[in-house]
């Protein structure tokens, strides 16, 4: 694999990074995202602990195995790697694995109910939003990894009850934007039970017409790129200011 190809993967990973923590997705130093290494598929970059996900540049991402182990890095490793290896060894197509700690997701966690297409985002996991519920503490060993990956199974997301989410996808693009939509459906479902009464919701069938005709892989990259532009474009003017849109 050409080095070009490394390096733009890498430049992706750091933009992802900072997409997450512009969309309200950070959690002080707490958050990682990872990526297989282009041909290496038992290999994988991913951000380090002790920085924020807005921190963080090329020459903070560790290089490990799907063991867990740092291969090359100076930055201490997420005691959480096990969810990215683990959904890495049990998904060959996922390329790319986001677990953070948004607040309405985490929130809408504790509820026990289903997430429903009350919105477009919604709509994206109309045929299911595994739960897992083993343990509300922190992936620390490879047998609770294989838990959250079977848990997630074949889908692109799952909540972690009383925890955070994971998502899997096949590009950064797609990962990210999967958890900044995740984090926007469970708001969204949030606000429409705290105003009472019933939802008011469209049939599977045409939830899952809207779903396929919105959420393709194209437009996820394309998303994910004005993601990035606006970022970019915040860091220039000096704001601060979070995100609330993907």
């Amino acid at each position: 694999m050409s080095s070009a190809m490394v390096e733009a993967v890498r430049k992706r990973l750091v933009s992802g990074c900072r997409v997450l923590a512009g969309h309200d997705q950070g959690d002080l130093i707490w958050g990682h995202l990872s990526v297989r290494m282009p041909g290496e598929p038992d290999k994988l970059f991913i951000k380090p602990a002790g920085l924020g996900l807005e921190e963080i540049d090329d020459e903070h991402l560790i290089v490990a195995d799907l063991d867990g182990n740092r291969l090359t890095g100076r930055w201490p490793m997420h005691a959480e790697v096990f969810i990215h290896t683990e959904i890495f060894r049990r998904r060959a197509d996922v390329q790319a694995v986001v677990h953070t700690h948004p607040c309405h997701a985490v929130a809408f966690s504790a509820l026990g109910v289903p997430l429903q297409p009350v919105g477009h985002e919604g709509a994206l996991f109309i045929d299911g939003l595994p739960v897992f519920s083993q343990t509300s503490d922190l992936i620390v060993n490879a047998e609770l990894g294989r838990a959250l990956a079977s848990t997630l199974g074949a889908e692109r997301a799952a909540l972690m009850r009383n925890h955070g989410i994971v998502t899997a996808g096949q590009s950064i693009g797609e990962a990210v934007m999967t958890a900044l939509l995740l984090e926007k459906a469970c708001r969204v479902q949030l606000l429409a039970m705290s105003a009472g009464g019933g939802l008011v919701l469209p049939t599977a069938a045409d939830a899952r017409a809207k779903r396929d005709r919105l959420y393709r892989p194209a437009t996820f990259e394309t998303a994910f790129d004005y993601c990035e532009r606006l970022v970019a474009a915040r860091a220039s003017t000096g704001c601060s200011c979070g995100g609330n849109e993907p």
